[in-house]
């Protein structure tokens, strides 16, 4: 859809599209998966070197744009990613052509130890998913508990989809006595470790558990074996999590219930049809998704093409970090080391609770 409305200067969610590209630009886009995998995603990154690509947008996770910005810095090659948070990402030395239309963790960080700091909670552990980015995001929420003198009694953490991993991080948690969890981890972990908090007895009264990421709680408690099991386990739970503005998520659905198929590339979609379930799960990584397409278009139409094609990368990454613009997930603008301005950033904190009594689902 992004590159749908560069080519034809779609104005529904950049008001000066028009204004922003000239009239002869058009962008060409080559689509591969990494299927979360940081190898495959070095393979495509290589390929695209050796290819002359001028920039690359993605990748998701933290633990697979870092490995692809390494193998593009090799070619000089700007990478935008729209999801990777981890803010050992913004080390400037080890990722020099990396940018980002995400927010980074350490804001994040930083609020989520100023609300346990205001609700009076002094002693927290820290449970996370062994990968780049909960490592640095582990890393980020120690630092800012030092900083505000709350104390960490526990850091722990386990590997992704292994149940005895998650199991023996748990009880380490539940061996350091502490009464609130900050929890930095994946949807598809979630139903396992509260269902490992729920053995060792650490969803009783006077827990707290308080996640760092967005996530579809529904489809969590809709896929596990037990579904009413793990609603009322991860009742109570809490959300801080850097979020879209409501009107501008409103706006984001919007156009994109209303454009045709055909402009989404996206088979699962085509086959599918656009559902509400597609809709209504839409987060702030869609609309920086958007704008990271925006930003590669407005940053390229300013360069001037080689006889072969080429570009001259270091200019592009200069001008990819002098981009500023009003998009669907607000005002782009970064700052010196590629980060996305944390001006106005959007939070969401939320209490997990059953939308009415009847109801399986949280909100």
């Amino acid at each position: 859809m992004a590159v749908h409305h560069v080519n034809h200067r779609v104005a529904s969610l950049v008001p000066k599209a028009a204004e922003l590209l000239p009239a002869n630009f058009k962008l060409v886009m080559d689509l591969q998966d990494s299927m979360a995998q940081p190898s495959v995603a070095v393979g495509h990154t290589v390929a695209w070197n050796e290819q002359g690509r001028h920039a690359i947008i993605g990748a998701y996770r933290s633990a697979v744009t870092g490995p692809v910005a390494l193998a593009a810095s090799i070619a000089g090659t700007p990478v935008i990613t729209w999801a990777a948070t981890a803010s050992s990402l913004s080390d400037e030395a080890s990722y020099p052509t990396l940018s980002r239309t995400i927010f980074s963790d350490a804001m994040l960080a930083q609020s989520t130890i100023q609300i346990a700091r205001a609700v009076g909670w002094t002693r927290i552990a820290i449970l996370y998913v062994n990968d780049e980015w909960g490592r640095s995001f582990s890393q980020d929420l120690s630092l800012m508990a030092n900083m505000l003198e709350v104390e960490v009694v526990a850091v722990s953490a386990y590997s992704i989809g292994d149940p005895d991993s998650i199991q023996n991080s748990i009880r380490v948690i539940a061996g350091s006595l502490a009464r609130v969890v900050l929890c930095t981890t994946y949807q598809v972990d979630l139903a396992s470790i509260a269902e490992a908090a729920d053995r060792e007895g650490l969803l009783s009264k006077g827990y707290a558990w308080v996640l760092t990421a967005l996530m579809d709680f529904n489809d969590i408690i809709s896929q596990s074996p037990d579904p009413e099991k793990t609603r009322q386990r991860l009742t109570g739970w809490m959300l801080v999590a850097n979020n879209l503005d409501d009107a501008l998520s409103a706006r984001f659905q919007e156009v994109f219930r209303s454009e045709p198929l055909e402009h989404l590339n996206r088979p699962r979609i085509l086959e599918n049809s656009v559902s509400e379930t597609i809709v209504s799960n839409m987060d702030e990584y869609c609309a920086a998704h958007y704008d990271a397409v925006w930003t590669a278009a407005i940053a390229m139409s300013s360069m001037d093409l080689g006889e072969d094609g080429t570009v001259d990368k270091g200019a592009l990454l200069l001008a990819i970090r002098n981009v500023s613009f009003e998009g669907a997930s607000g005002q782009v603008l970064f700052g010196q080391d590629g980060d996305r301005d944390p001006s106005g950033v959007p939070m969401l904190l939320q209490n997990l609770r059953p939308t009415s009594r009847r109801s399986g689902s949280l909100g």
